[in-house]
């Protein structure tokens, strides 16, 4: 039991209650029932011990494609997998197929299935183990918890577990005759991290599964499709090219955002970005504020609300939310005036208000032409009902400053953001995510086709303008400009001391 303690104790799951069985209405598996006879458990062990295909499609009703019988079989033949992929391919519903059938088959399995976020762990990957588990002849074998899947009769040496990839402390040590570590999304898995599962799987029956959207040009992932691929039994999906997936998104995303954009190279085609130099935000890094966690319940201290205001017919009018370090989705308007936009802000900042009222709310808007009437708007508006909690910041775009590093206002800005997302401090040390982002196609690309110059002999930094970024054929970058201005600190006074605290 020694050594089984400090494997659970490295996953902090020693002594814990079980958690309640997942409530999920799984697939209706009555046709793949009546396609076996009842059998016994070791007559089942013969039957597809090797077979996790064939399990799957007899037992669990899941018919995969050419590419996840492919996945299903290097985790079967090989000890490193790694599958780069685009979006909607199935992956989810494979990895949770391999759980189950890797559960049943290697005795006293040990499964840590690890993802950067929460979310994909409890509310994406487990709920599919449910599905596809649910109502089958394996489910009388199998218990299926919030956090854990376990062999029945044996919880404490026969398992799965999910657990986010946040500490290598939790994941060094681990170590069992028949182990499986998938690592979803690894491309926004610290390398740190991945080096240390790489380390644990020393077993003969141990595996490893690598599968992400190719969102880095560096790093581990990276090099296990590079220059370590002879080390990684390495897979490829094109979303385009793979039956299941939506052809008409694909074609709206190409259309949007253009064939060789990133957005699709990665989201679409399962190839890793194409990063230009010159480029002021990576995309890996606005995909860790994509992939970070968020914790719900921590005491509300900061609210900001943005908004960048259109200024022609084809820009957006965005309103945005954050709440301490997270963004919270846009608000999209098209083609309404002004007082509308005050509007929403009002209902906005007021239902914020009902919420938290003892916490300040201060709405930053892009002050330049026609947002500086939305500015005067919502200054009449605190000043008429006394609106003591509210705070208005209006801010213009592009103004240089008397500033060591950025020329101007909105390299500033961006440059704030920048180094929230980023994983290095001033000092070169590993840093959490400052910044949770939603996931937002148009925000991923605003954020990571904008260019930056040298500006003078001083070395001064300068991000391109909106008129340079049109004559590229691109819009305007209104979601961007609404996260900049969210980020950007201000002094703020408290809701119910009245005085000045600095803000980030």
């Amino acid at each position: 039991m020694e050594l089984l303690d400090r494997f659970l104790e490295a996953l902090d799951i020693l002594g814990k209650e079980t958690l309640d069985l997942i409530e999920f209405e799984g697939v209706n598996h009555k046709a793949a029932a009546e396609k076996i006879e009842d059998i016994d458990y070791g007559e089942m062990v013969d039957l597809y011990y090797d077979d996790p295909v064939g399990f799957s499609e007899d037992i669990l009703d899941f018919y995969p494609d050419d590419k996840q019988k492919e996945i299903m079989l290097s985790v079967r033949d090989n000890k490193r997998t790694s599958v780069r992929s685009g979006q909607g391919v199935g992956k989810t519903a494979t990895v949770a197929c391999i759980i189950i059938w890797y559960m049943l088959f290697r005795d006293n399995a040990k499964i840590i299935a690890t993802a950067p976020t929460k979310q994909q762990l409890n509310i994406v990957l487990w709920p599919e183990i449910s599905k596809w588990l649910t109502g089958t002849y394996a489910e009388q074998f199998l218990t299926l918890t919030k956090t854990m899947l376990y062999m029945v009769g044996y919880e404490l040496e026969w398992f799965a577990t999910a657990k986010t990839a946040t500490k290598k402390e939790n994941m060094a040590g681990l170590h069992a005759d028949n182990m499986l570590i998938i690592v979803d999304e690894a491309s926004g898995v610290s390398d740190e991290i991945l080096e240390t599962l790489l380390g644990t799987i020393t077993g003969v029956d141990n595996r490893i599964l690598f599968i992400s959207n190719p969102t880095r040009n560096s790093g581990i992932f990276y090099e296990s499709h590079h220059k370590d691929r002879d080390q990684f039994r390495c897979i490829h999906i094109d979303a385009e090219q793979c039956e299941r997936t939506d052809k008409e998104n694909i074609a709206m995303l190409k259309r949007k955002y253009g064939a060789s954009s990133n957005v699709v190279l990665v989201r679409v085609k399962g190839e890793f970005p194409d990063q230009e130099d010159d480029v002021f935000i990576q995309l890996h890094l606005v995909m860790r504020g994509i992939n970070t966690d968020y914790d719900d319940d921590q005491p509300v201290q900061t609210i900001d609300i943005a908004c960048d205001v259109a200024r022609e017919g084809g820009d957006e009018t965005v309103i945005g939310v954050k709440i301490n370090h997270k963004v919270l989705p846009f608000l999209i308007r098209h083609g309404q005036d002004t007082m509308a936009t005050v509007g929403d802000i009002m209902r906005t900042a007021n239902k914020l208000n009902d919420t938290y009222p003892n916490i300040s709310i201060v709405v930053r808007i892009d002050d330049t032409g026609v947002g500086g009437g939305v500015t005067d708007r919502l200054k009449e508006i605190k000043k008429l009902d006394n609106l003591e909690w509210l705070q208005i910041i209006p801010v213009k775009f592009g103004i240089p400053i008397p500033h060591k590093y950025y020329y101007d206002t909105t390299t500033l800005m961006a440059a704030i953001v920048k180094d929230l997302l980023s994983e290095h401090d001033e000092q070169g040390n590993p840093k959490p995510c400052e910044l949770v982002l939603p996931d937002d196609n148009e925000l991923i690309a605003q954020l990571t086709v904008r260019k930056y110059g040298i500006y003078d002999s001083k070395g001064k930094l300068k991000l391109e303008s909106k008129k340079e970024m049109k004559k590229r054929d691109l819009k305007s970058p209104d979601r961007a400009d609404c996260l900049f201005l969210l980020c950007l600190p201000v002094n703020v006074k408290d809701a119910t001391k009245r005085e000045r605290k600095h803000r980030f």
